[in-house]
C-alpha cells in the first residue's frame, strides 16, 4: 500500500465520518453532553468540531467502542456518540463506499461501528469491523480508493501514527489498534494536545 493511497483512504474515512455528522440533523442551538456508554435513546447533540453543533437522530450505540475513548482531552470533557454500521450507512450516502469492503471481508453493516468524540479543539473518530484487524480493514478499503494526499510517519503519546496531509485541509492522524482505526484531527492541534490524545487511546 503506497503512502499516497493510504493518505486518500484516511481522507475518505474522515470524510465519511464528518458527513454523517453534517447530514444527520439540523443545526442545534445547544448540545447536551451524551453519557459515555449510554444507549442513544434520544437525539443527542454533538459539538465536537469548531463552530458546529448538530442535533442527531437516535442511533443504536456501540457502548463497547465508546468506552475506549478517553473522558477528556486538554482539560475538556470529550463528548462521545456512536452508531452501528446499519445506522451509519442508512443515514449517509457515502456509506456506499463501505459496502463493497464489508462484502469482501465477509461482513455485514451490523458488524461495523463508528464512534465520534470531540471538544472544540480536537475530533477523534473510531471505525471498527468486529473480528477484523484494523490493518486488514484498511487494506481492503484501499482497493476502492483513488490516489492522493501525502502520508508520513510520526510518534505521539508513545504511539506510532501516520500523519496525513492534503493541500486543502489541516493534517489528520491515523492510528491502528487491534480492530479499530482511529483518526485524530482538528484545526488548531498542538504537539501537547496530540501527545495527550494518543497517550489516552488504547
Amino acid at each position: 500500500m503506497t503512502a499516497r493511497r493510504t493518505g486518500t483512504v484516511m481522507s475518505l474515512f474522515v470524510g465519511l465520518a464528518l458527513a454523517v455528522v453534517a447530514c444527520s440533523g439540523n443545526a442545534a442551538t445547544s448540545a447536551p453532553t451524551p453519557s459515555i456508554g449510554a444507549p442513544a435513546t434520544e437525539a443527542p447533540g454533538f459539538s465536537g468540531l469548531p463552530g458546529f453543533s448538530f442535533a442527531l437522530p437516535s442511533f443504536t450505540a456501540d457502548t463497547e467502542l465508546e468506552a475506549l475513548f478517553p473522558t477528556d482531552i486538554g482539560g475538556k470533557p470529550l463528548q462521545v456518540l456512536s452508531m452501528t454500521g446499519s445506522d451509519f450507512m442508512g443515514s449517509n450516502p457515502a456509506g456506499d463506499e463501505i459496502q463493497p469492503v464489508l462484502t469482501q471481508l465477509g461482513k455485514s453493516p451490523s458488524d461495523l461501528s463508528v464512534a465520534f468524540g470531540g471538544t472544540e479543539d480536537i475530533a477523534v473518530i473510531a471505525f471498527r469491523v468486529k473480528g477484523v484487524p484494523a490493518d486488514q480493514f484498511l487494506t481492503a478499503y484501499t482497493q476502492t480508493a483513488a490516489q492522493g494526499a501525502t502520508i508520513t510517519d510520526a510518534s505521539y503519546g508513545g504511539k506510532s501514527v501516520k500523519k496525513v496531509t492534503t493541500a486543502d485541509q489541516p493534517a489528520t492522524y491515523l492510528y491502528l489498534k487491534n480492530d479499530v482505526i482511529w483518526t485524530v484531527s482538528g484545526s488548531a492541534l498542538t504537539d501537547a494536545l496530540l501527545n495527550e490524545a494518543f497517550s489516552k487511546l488504547p
